[in-house]
């Protein structure tokens, strides 16, 4: 991958560039994440992943980089410079969470699993809407621009491939597959069955798996994410064969995925902190996607060792693969010069698509400003 240039402007002085090559494990954070935060913010702070330890997240292992302290189910160490420690949590109902909760719902309840309170978790758009009542948040930060979630397909099977909603009606039409996702009674499956994909194409169940496009020979379209399932089918899992995808934003669902937000009973309290802490995860996103190297590694001997859990392990070559894609589809300054903000257009499109789904989980008078802002946002931060 060539990589990506950028340049810091005015209003973003205490966000040194990153030293080329530092010899000692985080002298890269530290020497790149200077802005003074003991002063505003909890220590640690903590932040609560929606998944296991992956290249999506990097941006966030980036501000500590190697050398902090591996533990079941957490990673902890100086963020860079700043006076603070950063605690980043496993996610996964029952797996670094307890059962049953999610990032969103520990931001209100904790995560009982590891007997702690995150300061910002993981959220999606569209469950931001349908929980906006019984678990109110506020996404301050969006790190993907694209949601990596899609469709996967054999590129043998299918050489014209998949760009639009139409396209699947066609396929359905067709009668030569169907389609495997989680879900069509919410999100993105209830998306596709809305605009007109009809229902009898559905098979729903997917849990991260791939068996029934492996033994329906690759003539069904399977639920996946465009940073992983294209290359692991590609090169394994009983398949070895060209796998081409789509994202949901790209089929007409502009969901964002992975925004990092803050209960909404917080916000007064933990407003000061976000205010310098924010452009500190904006920059690390540019970094992190400039050069993955060390964090890749990072994430490699974490999973390797058992500390997300025994059996999520992720090989270098995928880890990899994601970071290449998160610099391609994923990771960009969107419609401006600005990384990891909100596209304010492309939420209310959201709300607009969700907003007949919702039910008594909802409040009343949700609206696109009640689930995310800008506001800490710093515009000279992005892609140069």
């Amino acid at each position: 991958m060539k990589f990506l240039k950028y340049a810091l402007l005015a209003g973003a002085a205490a966000i040194a560039p990153i030293a080329a090559n530092a010899a000692e494990p985080g002298e890269r954070a530290r020497q790149a994440y200077t802005t003074p935060l003991a002063d505003v913010c909890p220590n640690p702070f903590i932040i609560q992943k929606d998944w296991l330890a992956q290249a999506e997240q990097g941006g966030l292992y980036n501000m500590i980089g190697a050398g902090g302290t591996m533990e079941s189910g957490r990673y902890t160490g100086p963020l860079g410079s700043t006076g603070i420690d950063l605690v980043i949590l496993e996610g996964g109902g029952g797996i670094g969470l307890g059962d049953g909760e999610t990032a969103y719902s520990a931001l209100h309840m904790g995560n009982s699993k590891a007997g702690l309170r995150p300061h910002l978790g993981y959220q999606e758009l569209d469950n931001a809407f349908t929980f906006s009542k019984r678990f109110p948040v506020v996404g301050v930060i969006a790190p993907l621009d694209t949601a990596p979630q899609g469709l996967f397909w054999d590129k043998g099977t299918y050489p014209d491939g998949f760009k639009s909603v139409d396209d699947l009606k066609a396929f359905a039409a067709s009668g030569k597959g169907m389609i495997y996702v989680s879900t069509i009674q919410r999100t993105f499956g209830l998306f596709l069955l809305k605009s007109g994909v009809p229902q009898e194409v559905f098979v729903e169940g997917y849990r991260g798996d791939g068996e029934n496009f492996v033994t329906n020979n690759g003539t069904w379209l399977n639920q996946g994410f465009v940073t992983s399932e294209p290359h692991t089918f590609a090169t394994g899992k009983n398949w070895n064969k060209p796998i081409d995808s789509i994202t949901v934003g790209e089929l007409g669902y502009p969901n964002y995925t992975g925004m990092l937000s803050v209960a909404t009973n917080r916000m007064d309290e933990l407003a000061p902190c976000l205010e310098k802490l924010v452009p500190v995860i904006q920059q690390s996103m540019v970094d992190y996607i400039t050069d993955g190297t060390e964090v890749l590694e990072l994430l490699h001997e974490f999973n390797e060792k058992g500390y997300a859990t025994s059996w999520w392990k992720t090989p270098m070559a995928d880890l990899e693969y994601a970071w290449k894609v998160m610099g391609e589809r994923i990771v960009h300054n969107g419609t401006n010069d600005t990384v990891a903000d909100f596209d304010m257009e492309r939420v209310a499109r959201m709300y607009e698509i969700v907003k007949p789904w919702l039910d008594e989980r909802a409040a009343e008078d949700v609206s696109p400003e009640m689930v995310v802002t800008n506001r800490f946002i710093d515009p000279s931060i992005g892609f140069k």
